[in-house]
């Protein structure tokens, strides 16, 4: 499928911000609306972003329709989410029938949004980031790296970029278009109908709060899956909170099972529920080069 890249943010652009998936703070989100102002763009909250169902931001057919009103719509510029949880995937059902025409337009979020990223990517080709969110770290206040990183690849400033990885775990290196996000989220969708497409793409995985056993559970679970078969390379984020209470903790997990993989592996991308949290185009190429222990953006994002 051909992939399709959403314009860029222009100067005092409209960004719409939607609630997929869990119920947003009311506090959190009018200090994220007002970190969005201070860098100069227009903002409009979605109808519903203040519905509560439980710990959802209301029913999913709702949710829906405001998602795909802001992607019809030709004032608004951007989608950026204002929160994961739990619930992005329950809007797949609804989302479907959209598939054949809906516009390309950059579309933020991580966490729960990974099942959003990944399958606007893999079903309709748009291009998709998997950044900071605007009731989370926008609300709380972007580091100056962050902050700068974000901006500057959405605005179209940023073309290209390298950063510098932690750890080598199998050297090598590779080109390919990245997709991934929170590791315990993507499993889901495993024997779905929107199960991940992994087969020659540059996975990344990151997570928060999960035990050690888990993490080997869902590393597990993909790999007898296949999809840890076919990958161009892999690149792991942080996993914030996920220690464990013996000598067996991630970095040996991750050791174990990817040593003798046909790709390269490196971990240390500071992108997802850590301090830093660096926008990562999903579905543009990228160069992961596991001999310098680097991650590249080799080309624009942005058209």
């Amino acid at each position: 499928m051909a992939v399709h890249k959403p314009a860029a943010l222009k100067p005092g652009g409209k960004i719409a911000v939607v609630a997929p998936a869990g119920c947003v703070d009311n506090e959190s989100l009018t200090a994220g609306v007002e970190a969005i102002r201070r860098e100069g763009f227009e903002v409009e909250l979605a109808a519903g972003i203040h519905e509560r169902k439980g710990y959802l931001a209301g029913e999913g057919e709702a949710r829906a329709r405001e998602l795909l009103s802001f992607f019809y719509r030709g004032d608004i510029e951007a989608i950026f989410c204002a929160r994961g949880g739990f619930g992005s995937i329950q809007l797949l059902p609804y989302l479907v029938n959209a598939k054949d025409s809906l516009p390309s337009k950059i579309f933020v979020g991580y966490s729960d949004i990974t099942i959003l990223l990944n399958w606007f990517l893999q079903e309709w080709g748009m291009v998709t980031f998997h950044a900071p969110m605007v009731a989370m770290e926008m609300g709380r206040g972007l580091s100056e790296l962050s902050n700068e990183h974000f901006w500057r690849t959405l605005t179209g400033e940023k073309k290209t970029w390298e950063v510098t990885l932690d750890e080598i775990i199998r050297p090598g290196k590779t080109e390919a278009e990245m997709i991934g996000g929170c590791l315990s989220i993507l499993v889901t969708t495993l024997g779905t109908p929107y199960e991940i497409d992994t087969a020659g793409k540059l996975l990344f995985l990151e997570d928060i709060g999960e035990k050690p056993y888990r993490i080997e559970r869902m590393l597990t679970h993909l790999k007898m899956a296949g999809k840890l078969d076919h990958l161009a390379g892999l690149v792991f984020g942080d996993f914030t909170q996920c220690e464990g209470e013996g000598p067996r903790d991630v970095r040996q997990i991750i050791g174990e099972l990817f040593h003798e993989v046909p790709y390269p592996v490196v971990t240390g991308m500071a992108a997802g529920h850590g301090q830093e949290n660096l926008a990562l185009p999903f579905g543009v190429t990228m160069a992961l080069d596991g001999n310098a222990a680097t991650l590249a953006l080799v080309e624009s994002p942005v058209a």
